[in-house]
């Protein structure tokens, strides 16, 4: 009867010699995932120290191959790949994946290799990342692990994506609240007084995306040459055209017309090469960063948790109150979809001065 064939990623009988006084041999033949054997040894000063060696490499063995994914590959490095295979993703999306990799994955697995990441192992760090981040970045971590463990899958590193078999995670995502509009004016009043604010640079930032209600991400790739200061003749006021060019989807590159004060405000920066909002050293902000300094401002002016995202939903509300249609709410937001704006903020090219002079009105304490 012909010998079995020995299944493939696995391996044979082990035997062991003593090779010379004090030096043992343990040898094998492993068969590779592509059917290769091929004999694998290992030594060590006695006879179990050479098995339990071989067998340590045995569990890791992986045969060289073109694909640089294999089940000895880090999850920290598998995670640069995954970003580095989303390069063609709007860039606020692959920031988030980004932001997740760096501030929740690594710290816990990155440092595993593939072959050790199971479903239970996962599970018990998505159960962590509930209790430490809350359910709607423990969702966003699922997602991304998702994609991660595809790619080792699609790279036969895996023969099965082990986030498949992870339970369901419970719990309504909470999205940003929004700015009562009556409370506009005093929080930017507080901004425009904190004197750390000023020395990083943050109050015209903040004051930008609170009357135009662009996304974070969108506001810090702003330039000084996308912006066009506007003058009519013969009216004693200033305009200005803002054009976003970065967003999370193609309807958000947009042309903006501005609230007359943030005109005024945007008139008196620098409007050449470079960053429009850049940090105190002349560099392009950071998201994370930059949602951490105001976050900490937030906690240090004693105002309520709101997030760059509020004044966004805020925008949305003022310029509903103020009668303008969903589309053109959507079209000013750099929606798509509006029934997504009316949906979600309500509680591609936008030159007109509606939106604008109906913002201009709410942000600005009125002394009368």
């Amino acid at each position: 009867m012909a010998r079995p064939r020995t299944p493939l990623s696995s391996y044979g009988r082990i035997s062991t010699v003593e090779v010379e006084p004090g030096k043992w041999r343990a040898r094998t033949r492993y068969r590779f995932p592509s059917g290769n054997l091929r004999q694998v040894e290992r030594f060590a000063p006695s006879r179990a120290k050479a098995e339990m060696a071989l067998k340590k490499a045995l569990t890791t063995l992986q045969e060289s191959s073109q694909s640089d994914v294999k089940r000895e590959t880090r999850m920290k490095d598998l995670g640069v790949k995954f970003l580095a295979s989303k390069a063609n993703r709007a860039p606020r999306t692959v920031d988030g994946y980004r932001d997740l990799i760096q501030r929740v994955i690594d710290p816990k697995i990155g440092q595993l290799a593939i072959s050790e990441i199971t479903t239970e192992r996962l599970q018990r760090f998505l159960n962590g990342v509930i209790e430490e981040h809350g359910t709607g970045t423990a969702k966003n971590t699922r997602a991304v692990l998702s994609g991660i463990m595809g790619l080792a899958v699609r790279n036969d590193a895996l023969e099965r994506n082990p986030v498949r078999d992870l339970a369901q995670i419970e719990g309504k995502r909470v999205g940003a609240k929004a700015i009562p509009l009556a409370d506009l004016p005093g929080i930017l009043e507080a901004v425009r007084g904190d004197k750390q604010l000023k020395a990083q640079g943050m109050v015209d930032l903040i004051e930008f995306i609170a009357g135009t209600g662009v996304r974070i991400s969108e506001a810090i790739s702003i330039d000084g040459g996308d912006v066009t200061i506007v003058a009519p003749g013969g009216v004693p006021t200033i305009g200005a055209v803002v054009t976003v060019r970065k967003s999370k989807t193609d309807a958000g590159v947009r042309r903006l017309t501005v609230p007359v004060g943030v005109a005024v405000m945007l008139a008196g920066r620098p409007l050449g090469d470079g960053p429009l909002f850049p940090t105190p050293l002349g560099k392009r902000r950071d998201r994370t960063n930059t949602s951490a300094d105001w976050q900490a401002a937030r906690e240090r002016l004693g105002l309520a948790d709101y997030t760059f995202h509020s004044f966004r939903k805020t925008v949305a509300t003022a310029l509903d109150q103020a009668g303008l249609s969903a589309r053109d709410v959507a079209e000013y937001l750099g929606h798509a979809d509006p029934h997504v704006t009316m949906r979600t903020y309500m509680s591609k090219a936008v030159g007109g001065s509606r939106a604008a002079d109906a913002l201009d009105s709410f942000m600005h304490v009125r002394h009368d």
